[in-house]
């Protein structure tokens, strides 16, 4: 019986700890905009045109916002720290290709290979120098 309690309250102990992680990243400020827009204010932009481009179901929506929110978190981070290096265009395109295609490879567990075949062909348009 106190190895389940124990258990029980660590299983809460560590989802309240990721679930307020997440908050506080979604509250961070987005690098490269003047305007006040934060992480999560992106994360959901980019959730809403995933939803409209690849037809998510339900059961692949948290999953995808987990997605996206690791991978501009991933961005964000990034450019802050090529900032205080020096960051110029050429940088910042290969990093932004890095960031999009580890996206596309975790969004393929996720997704049908109709979606992901949608997926890659936009990936490919948009960043056709990458290997997906």
């Amino acid at each position: 019986m106190k190895t389940l309690t124990l258990t029980c309250l660590l299983l809460i102990g560590f989802t309240s700890l990721t679930v307020a992680q997440t908050k506080s990243v979604e509250n961070e400020k987005f690098v490269f905009l003047n305007n006040g827009a934060t992480v999560g204010m992106i994360v959901k932009s980019v959730l809403k045109a995933d939803q409209q481009r690849l037809k998510l179901t339900p059961e692949q929506i948290p999953k995808a916002k987990q997605i996206i929110t690791d991978a501009t978190v991933k961005y964000n981070e990034g450019v802050k720290k090529m900032k205080a290096t020096g960051l110029n265009q050429k940088k910042l395109r290969v990093f932004a290709i890095e960031v999009e295609t580890e996206k596309a490879r975790n969004y393929k567990a996720i997704l049908t290979p109709a979606q992901y075949a949608i997926l890659q062909a936009q990936h490919k348009k948009m960043y056709p120098e990458s290997k997906v």
